[in-house]
């Protein structure tokens, strides 16, 4: 079956249910909502099925090989797409588009229950205020786990999504999610970390920052330092003293000029090569436990790369649960 052919799920992944979910499972969801967008442009409410559709893309290149197998030619890594694996789609979560508490429930509750299953959970986004509701059920779905749970949080963003609250949006939105996130009682200060950083804070952000030393890793950190070095500090930022890691990643975190897709674009950000590098470190990087992918808005990109590149780095952090390496 070509690309453009079929039933639609993310990688052509097969549709599960939360009762199929057992303790391993990889599970994909979705929360095609942008109504937690106080400013900016609207759209991210595609963004989840635009991801399934050009995820089809990639998935043809590998049914369509002989062994399913293709080789990269820089690190000559053959990889060959699993049988069978343990990853699967689970649609999207109930959404009410204009009621987002209602929804914040229902996420908060969905995820939380792949994870009670023993599931990995993987959310696209909607926009990012869908990182909140999706932590809170990650942390509840954890403290059921774990006795006397700790947790870090990574937010890969060109924007700190740090307000306390402001006049048009108040406290819940996709400007104040990880103050919000931040407040929870499984996560402290010392365990939150942002890489690519690309817009101005308010200054009582940039008071807590000087006050708790948080760290805040901007795009120019990446270009100065390198991404290998920033992301490895961010990993063990999060990683110190907690039971598993939550990362949230925002498309915008790339230049504007190489993803313009997106509700909120920045420019002089990371790059997609320094994006795609980071992504690969995740993928090995064991205290990661859930991830989420926000604010791909496939109508400000009509040539499809926006979502391409969500998707590219989507599997780039599941390569290892979507492919076996194999000796040629």
């Amino acid at each position: 079956m070509p690309y453009y052919g079929g039933l639609v799920s993310f990688f052509r992944l097969p549709p599960i249910e939360f009762k199929d979910i057992a303790e391993g499972t990889t599970v994909i969801a979705g929360v095609p909502i942008d109504n937690g967008i106080y400013g900016g442009r609207p759209g991210a409410r595609f963004g989840p099925r635009a991801i399934r559709e050009a995820s089809m893309f990639f998935r043809a290149g590998y049914e369509l090989a002989p062994d399913k197998t293709r080789v990269d030619l820089d690190s000559e890594t053959a990889l060959r797409l699993k049988d069978a694996p343990d990853v699967g789609d689970l649609g999207d979560f109930n959404i009410y588009p204009t009621d987002l508490m209602k929804t914040t429930e229902s996420v908060t509750q969905g995820v939380a229950e792949v994870v009670q299953r023993g599931g990995f959970p993987v959310v696209m986004g909607g926009d990012h205020y869908v990182a909140y509701p999706s932590f809170e059920g990650f942390a509840k779905g954890m403290a059921e786990r774990h006795e006397n749970l700790r947790l870090g949080f990574i937010h890969i963003d060109a924007h700190t999504d740090f307000n306390e609250s402001n006049a048009l949006g108040g406290r819940y939105h996709h400007g104040t999610m990880v103050r919000r996130i931040s407040e929870n009682p499984a996560i402290e200060y010392k365990n939150l970390a942002w890489v690519g950083l690309n817009s101005p804070v308010t200054v009582d952000q940039f008071e807590l920052k000087r006050e708790h030393n948080l760290n805040m890793m901007t795009a120019r950190n990446v270009r100065d330092r390198g991404i290998a070095d920033v992301m490895t500090d961010a990993m063990n930022t999060a990683a110190d003293g907690v039971h598993a890691v939550y990362v949230s990643i925002d498309i915008d975190v790339i230049d504007a000029h190489q993803s313009t897709g997106t509700g909120s674009p920045e420019f002089n950000g990371v790059h997609t090569a320094e994006f795609f590098e980071a992504m690969d470190m995740l993928s090995r990087y064991d205290m990661l436990a859930a991830f989420d992918l926000c604010e791909v808005s496939p109508e400000w990109d009509p040539s499809g790369q926006t979502e391409r590149i969500a998707v590219d780095g989507m599997l780039r952090v599941l390569h290892p649960r979507l492919f076996d390496e194999v000796n040629l």
